[in-house]
């Protein structure tokens, strides 16, 4: 009995030691395989924060950093495993390409890569390929491929069930069937996005396409559609308890009134819109308010009510002065800060130099006579070498500043005779105008021809003063901003021997003393497209990045010119332009060759920016 109790302990502490081993094997495994886990999520975190950093960069135009990021990358990380992960990173080559303005070989590498997805049918990076594809082909105006890539990334968002992506490919189609007129298309894709449920992620897009729609049965001529449209579009931003947008919704509603000519419908759409906006202070409402009065005049001057219709221009123009006037003490403000620190950070740097000569000075003490020399010697060529340096930058910055100081003060010169053509004198002109045709109402018969020869001659004079204003500003930038009077300007130098295409991309409304030194710009440049490149077609890309800048690109096919020859002799005015967007902190690049066209590449910081005026 003693025997069987010592083997059954035998047995007991054998198994007791297997079931130790088999415990510690297991635990070392769900270790080992925990610890992987972790440095898989570690690798992930890394990579993502690499990729936002070349992104930031690539946005900054900062290239060759990204490409030194990218390549250390690369070089620390195989990839073997993770094509995804590789893949993500050659997209950012393909980026840096494009905006370097190697457009072509962007494309090749893009296409290249994305057949390497088609093993992966459902890795969300098929829709950053397809996407950025259909964007590249938009912005060449080969829309027919746009749209071929838009369907490639809205079938891929559909497969994996993104709903975000989905519903911006169907605007993003709908928006390049619309380019190409085809507006039967473009309602399909924008109907479908109204299918959605309105979430926080698609009630932007959902509304954008009502609003899309309401254009198009606008432009048909379908009224009542249109405003059916709107008003979805109205209770969309009501769900979001947006009042500005609201507002804005009432205010289409009040437009198509107008176009339909129910012009009491109207007035009244755009009161309850004032109405709606009486305790909003901010600035895009106070602009918005500014438009509903212009509209109002024009509703009122249409039923014949001359008085409320002058009374609602005047109320348009006090808007208009307060908003500027707000602006200008923003502007001062701005301005003295960056004063401030510019002043701080000159004094740090003045004591920082002066530590360092003391520094210097009290080393080169210690040295024999010879070496002191030596040292002295070297410190008063560095020294001498600085205050040239110094004075030449000097002279660069005052030149500069002079250049804009006297493009500014033309510009203000312009604009404040335009002002005062179409806002004064015009308006007593209209005045005028008006007191004569009630002069005639209270005749009894026919009225003296000298008052019909005097409402010719005041007519003749509104018209010559509105050309007058319109020469010396454009009227479009100032009502309509700056995506609206660089359609109006291409339209304007179009012809048969040359063809001028923009696209604005959907940029809001901005400050105007910005948009006015930009479209300055563009149209220096393309006056300089006029004269100089022979060009048969050129476009004008408007493209907003993060809310923070915005791109310009303007392309021609035209014959090219040498870029260091052209800034040396300034014959395009090129160093002007170049000095006018260095003082808005901005880049000016410049790529062409001769006989291979021209492609312009600006980037500016954007300041104070406006709402878009509704339509």
């Amino acid at each position: 009995m003693r025997l069987f109790n010592s083997k059954r302990e035998a047995y007991g502490l054998q198994a007791a030691r297997i079931a130790t081993v088999f415990l510690l094997f297991f635990f070392l495994c769900s270790t080992t395989k925990s610890s992987a886990q972790n440095d898989n999520q570690k690798e992930k975190a890394y990579l993502n924060l690499k990729l936002n950093q070349i992104d930031s960069l690539i946005d900054l135009s900062l290239f060759e950093k990204a490409s030194n990021i990218i390549r250390n990358t690369q070089n620390t990380f195989t990839f073997k495993k993770d094509l995804e992960g590789k893949l993500e990173f050659e997209f950012r080559k393909a980026r840096i390409l494009y905006e370097k303005g190697e457009s072509e070989a962007a494309i090749e590498k893009l296409l290249t890569d994305f057949e390497h997805l088609k093993t992966r049918p459902f890795a969300p990076l098929n829709i950053t390929y397809a996407s950025y594809l259909a964007k590249i082909f938009a912005n060449n105006q080969n829309l027919s491929k746009a749209i071929s890539y838009s369907k490639v990334a809205l079938n891929k968002s559909m497969l994996i069930k993104d709903t975000v992506n989905t519903t911006i490919s169907l605007i993003r189609i709908g928006s390049f069937y619309y380019a190409k007129k085809q507006t039967d298309s473009a309602e399909f894709y924008f109907r479908k996005v109204t299918y959605y449920p309105v979430t926080p992620k698609t009630e932007v897009r959902i509304a954008n396409a009502y609003n899309n729609l309401g254009v198009i049965a606008q432009n048909e001529s379908k009224f009542d559609l249109a405003k059916g449209l709107y008003l979805k579009a109205k209770s969309v931003k009501e769900a979001q308890k947006d009042t500005v947008g609201i507002a804005y919704a009432i205010v289409n509603l009040g437009n198509v009134y107008h176009y339909e000519g129910s012009f009491n419908t109207a007035i009244h759409n755009y009161q309850v819109a004032l109405t709606s906006l009486k305790n909003q202070n901010s600035e895009n409402a106070r602009a918005l308010e500014r438009l509903i009065y212009d509209n109002l005049s024009v509703s009122y001057d249409s039923l014949g009510d001359y008085k409320n219709a002058y009374r609602s221009t005047a109320r348009s123009y006090e808007l208009y002065e307060q908003i500027n006037r707000e602006h200008l003490a923003e502007n001062l403000a701005e301005v003295e800060a960056k004063y401030n620190l510019a002043l701080e950070e000159q004094r740090t740097e003045e004591e920082k130099s002066k530590a360092f000569r003391a520094q210097v000075l009290f080393y080169g003490m210690a040295f024999i006579t010879l070496t002191f020399l030596v040292l002295a010697f070297i410190f008063y060529k560095n020294y001498k070498l600085k205050e040239q340096n110094k004075l030449e930058q000097i002279h660069n910055n005052l030149q500069t500043r002079i250049i804009n100081a006297t493009i500014d003060a033309k510009e203000n010169e312009r604009k404040s005779i335009a002002e005062i053509l179409h806002d004064s004198v015009s308006a007593l002109l209209s005045s005028a105008n008006l007191h004569l045709q009630a002069s005639r109402s209270q005749l009894n018969g026919v009225a003296p021809i000298e008052i019909t020869k005097a409402q010719e001659i005041v007519n003749e004079a509104s018209v010559k003063i509105r050309d007058l204003s319109h020469e010396l500003i454009s009227s479009v930038l100032l009502k309509f901003g700056l995506a609206f009077a660089v359609h109006d300007l291409c339209e304007k130098y179009s012809n048969s021997e040359l063809e001028f295409i923009s696209d604005d991309n959907g940029i809001k409304r901005y400050n105007q003393q910005f948009e006015i030194k930009i479209y300055s710009i563009i149209e220096e440049l393309i006056n300089n497209i006029i004269k100089h490149s022979k060009a048969k077609n050129a476009s004008i890309n408007l493209i907003e990045r993060n809310g923070s800048k915005l791109i310009i690109q303007i392309i021609d096919d035209g014959n090219g010119f040498d870029t260091t020859k052209a800034r040396r002799k300034d014959g395009l005015g090129l160093s002007h332009i170049d000095a006018r967007i260095k003082i808005m902190k901005g880049v000016f690049n410049i790529n062409s060759k001769v006989g291979e066209g021209t492609s312009i590449f600006i980037s500016v910081p954007i300041h104070q920016p406006e709402l878009v005026e509704a339509v």
